[in-house]
């Protein structure tokens, strides 16, 4: 994964926009490194420096590597793995792209690891087929009307039959992104923040520390860091929640989202770093941070990782995704993953990248639902090397960055990936005071939300709209046009009553002002005013009305007057009820096999002050209802109930009822069938294919296990001799999900004992329940071939300088290509004394040659001697022939 971060030494000549936090950098300068920044040299190393550090040659390896010998002599290893720093320190040195060490697949290149794809699947298609013919399968993700994704190792012969198939929309390589790092940072821009605190020139730049504390609400906004990970422990850094997509490296990671290359704990810094009197403070102390680890210690991430982590950010209520990491590679898993959140009011930002006007406008940030952030330097320029294009949105601090790094450390680094938290900071904020990501997420050119008005208030530096976008984050206008007061949902909404609510937000240099509302039927035109109330800003207000047309829907917007102007709030709109008593029956679903959920609709109450509402449920084909517990209600709108202790597989038939003031009514009828009573984990593939070599006695195990509850845990596969107890081999994978297939290799090591031999191979597979379903297989594996044969046994005699000789033309043949050697043996008839014997190699499926024996007295006249050929294989599988031959004749 290209991470948009570079590390850059400051230009000591260059004209600061903020004087005084330059200074401050060349007093350290002037100071010379600290025993601190000396070991804090090893922190650019580790995170992005090794292509520059190391280069194509030798020399810069061999010089590398001692370098971090040194610092580990003098200051002792930090708790990250000093033998991960030889190995991203040797990858970096010649410049190399290389793949993670998952891609094990042979055809893998810079771009790809392999057979391992995505393949995307229509909206509403079963991924069972697709995943059954993986060979192995690796993830699979449900991304609502997008569609489904199954991620999985194909061959290419699956890959052409799936390509042609109706119901998939693509099939693309799973990429493996990398790591890009441009330039080191010298040692005496590690800075030592241990007894005092910076405030980032950035994070002044933007206008965020007037914008501190403003956008605290109950119920603040979090910002997921999509990268490699965020330091559990750092002093400067509180993480709220995190999750891993890929392993973190070595055995000091604190937590398994740990970072070890630490792009994301500086990206995380530049969000939220605490104002707590040490080291640095982020754009946005008070938004909570998640740290989902998506690239792993070798800078390399998946891009169905990277998926997979935005569709969980979709799903447990994150507000802003910061990606600083991308690639000049499209991927439609991404753009699928992105649409997703997207319409779940999730804001993503996304680094630009660093390629200048070469290569343009990376991705993710590309696509419609991110906002593409390029970079600006302390004296508002943009860079060479910030990303230029059209898509270019906004543009952000990311010239020599300092924020927080591993080990409670600091760093200067410089990219677009140091630009696009600042963003993700500020429009957290935004979101935390109520305002929606977007308006309309359907229109990318006037989205509205916290995304019109980051485009609003963007300051215009000076550069063409392909360099800077909308202009230069501005957090300070952009809290400063934010309404001072919010219309709030309407409550207690009957036929011709309501209440309507609202909100203001603190204001300065005001100790009071004045509220109102004004409301009207949606198709008027005229504005009915309520009576104007005195509050204190930051505070809450409510008013009753009554005169409102029944069934009719209305718009209500708050006034504030704070003595010098007058402010009108957003406009909310809502429908008031009917004047009988009504009820609808919504959506019902099946929960499980004994439970399902009723949703019903009260629409009105008529003359009653309040009603009780629940729901009537009979089997199909039944007489009689069986009632919920009802719920009191005093105003329209919707409820719900569940209902348990059903049949599985079963119909039933639901309606919404209302009682109140002597009436009661009901909703129309629903069916509804519960789903089948759960089972045990099912086995629906169990294959066995010999793979013996020459080695191992081998066995390949397809598998394809499934679960009614979509709660699988584990499966294994273990093999045994046939008969016996003892577990030769194991293989195990953890799993989870409703259906799961891939292949498990056993071995017997022993190929001398183990060939031919009868096997047993028991799959197992387990629910999180605990619920487990097995089955066993006997096999023979590695079958043994018969013994070789002696094809040739040819013998005569000579004399060799007065001694007789005995000459042996032999040829053998193994079927099973695996012959051992040929032993030649000379005897005297009837006498096992041996006088001269011989041995060749023999090897694979055939050999022959021609051996000579000696021995006896050349005066022995017809003396018989016997001659035996012996021929054996790998196995000691042995043929022996003999034969009798008389000297002298």
């Amino acid at each position: 994964m290209t991470e948009q971060g570079r590390s850059h030494p400051i230009d000591d000549e260059s004209t600061p926009a903020f004087p005084e936090d330059r200074e401050k950098r060349e007093a350290r300068r002037a100071e010379g490194p600290s025993v601190r920044s000396i070991t804090a040299e090893i922190v650019p190393f580790l995170i992005r420096g090794p292509i520059r550090y190391l280069r194509t040659t030798l020399r810069s390896v061999l010089g590398s590597l001692l370098f971090v010998l040194l610092l580990t002599v003098r200051h002792g290893p930090t708790r990250r793995s000093i033998l991960g720093s030889f190995g991203v320190g040797l990858v970096g040195s010649f410049g190399v792209i290389t793949a993670s060490a998952e891609d094990t697949n042979g055809d893998g290149d810079e771009n790809g690891a392999g057979d391992r794809y995505v393949v995307g699947l229509e909206a509403g298609t079963s991924t069972a087929s697709v995943s059954r013919s993986a060979t192995q399968l690796y993830r699979s993700l449900d991304l609502s009307s997008g569609g489904s994704v199954v991620v999985g190792d194909f061959d290419d012969d699956t890959r052409r039959q799936l390509e042609g198939r109706s119901d998939v929309r693509y099939v693309e390589k799973d990429h493996v992104r990398q790591q890009q790092v441009h330039s080191a940072v010298q040692p005496s821009e590690s800075v030592d923040l241990s007894d005092e605190q910076e405030t980032p020139w950035g994070v002044e730049r933007i206008g965020a520390t007037d914008f501190h504390g403003k956008g605290e609400t109950e119920s603040g906004a979090t910002v997921a860091i999509l990268d490699s990970g965020i330091d559990p422990e750092h002093e400067s850094l509180e993480v709220a929640d995190g999750k891993a997509f890929t392993d973190c490296n070595g055995g000091s990671c604190a937590s398994e989202w740990d970072d070890d290359t630490g792009h994301g704990t500086h990206c995380a810094g530049t969000v939220a770093a605490q104002d707590n009197g040490t080291g640095v403070v982020g754009a946005a102390p008070d938004v909570d941070l998640c740290a989902l680890k998506v690239l792993a210690g070798d800078g390399s991430g998946y891009d169905s990782d990277i998926a997979a982590a935005i569709e969980w950010c979709a799903d447990n209520d994150i507000d802003v995704i910061n990606l600083s990491l991308g690639g000049s590679d499209e991927a439609r898993v991404l753009e699928d993953a992105l649409r997703y959140a997207y319409d779940r009011g999730v804001l993503v930002v996304a680094a630009a990248g660093n390629s200048g006007s070469v290569g343009g406008i990376d991705y993710p940030a590309g696509y419609d639902e991110c906002i593409a952030v390029g970079a600006t330097n302390d004296r508002d320029e943009v860079p060479d090397w910030s990303a230029r294009g059209d898509g270019i949105e906004l543009v952000a601090p990311g010239d020599a960055i300092l924020s927080t790094v591993p080990d409670d450390e600091y760093a200067y680094l410089e990219g677009t990936s140091m630009s696009t938290p600042h963003v993700a900071a500020i429009g957290a904020q935004l979101m935390s005071q109520g305002l929606p990501h977007a308006e309309h997420t359907d229109d990318v050119d006037d989205p509205g939300g916290v995304r019109g008005l980051l485009r609003e208030t963007a300051e215009d530096v000076g550069f063409d709209e392909d360099e800077q976008g909308f202009g230069l984050l501005n957090a300070f206008d952009a809290f400063e046009e934010l309404e001072p007061i919010t219309t709030e949902d309407v409550t207690d909404v009957r036929a011709t009553t309501a209440t309507l609510n609202g909100s203001v937000r603190s204001i300065e240099d005001a100790s009071a002002v004045d509220v109102r509302f004004e409301w009207r039927e949606s198709d008027g035109s005229e504005w009915t005013e309520t009576d104007t109330e005195s509050i204190e800003p930051g505070d809450e207000f409510s008013v009753a009305i009554d005169g409102l047309t029944p069934d009719t829907e209305h718009d209500v917007r708050g006034i504030l007057d704070d003595g010098d102007d007058t402010s009108t709030a957003n406009v909310e709109t809502f429908a008031t009820g009917l004047d009988e008593l009504a009820v609808e029956t919504g959506d019902v679903e099946a929960i499980d096999h004994r439970t399902i959920r009723g949703v019903g609709k009260l629409e009105g109450l008529g003359d009653a002050e309040s009603v009780e509402v629940s729901f009537s449920v009979r089997r199909d084909g039944d007489d009689e209802w069986e009632e919920t517990e009802s719920q009191g209600r005093d105003s329209i709108g919707t409820y719900e109930d569940d209902v348990s202790g059903l049949e599985p597989e079963t119909e039933y038939e639901v309606e919404a009822v209302a009682d109140g003031s002597g009436e009661r009514t009901s909703g129309e009828t629903v069916t509804i069938e519960t789903d089948p009573e759960p089972g045990i984990p099912e086995i629906e593939r169990f294959e066995l294919t010999d793979d013996s070599t020459g080695q191992f006695v081998r066995c390949n195990v397809n598998w394809g296990v499934a679960d009614r509850d979509s709660d699988l845990e584990l499966v294994a596969t273990e093999l045994r001799y046939a008969d016996d107890d003892e577990e030769l081999h194991r293989v195990a994978t953890e799993i989870e999900g409703g259906e799961e297939s891939g292949i498990h290799t056993v071995r017997n090591s022993d190929r001398f004992e183990g060939a031919g031999e009868e096997y047993e191979i028991t799959l197992t597979v387990t629910d999180a329940e605990g619920n487990v379903t097995e089955e066993t297989e006997e096999v023979t594996l590695d079958e043994r071939s018969p013994a070789p044969s002696i094809d040739r046994f040819e013998v005569s005699t000579d004399d060799f300088l007065g001694t007789p000789e005995t000459v042996v033309d032999w040829a053998v043949s193994d079927e099973g290509e695996e012959l051992d050697g040929v032993e030649l043996e000379l005897c005297r008839a009837d006498d096992d004394e041996v006088i001269d014997e011989s041995s060749s190699m023999a090897r694979g499926e055939e050999a022959s040659g021609t051996d000579s024996l000696r021995g006896g007295d050349a005066d022995d006249d017809e003396t018989a001697y016997d001659v035996t050929m012996r021929v054996t294989d790998y196995f000691e599988q042995t043929t022996e022939e003999t034969t009798r031959v008389t000297h002298g004749e």
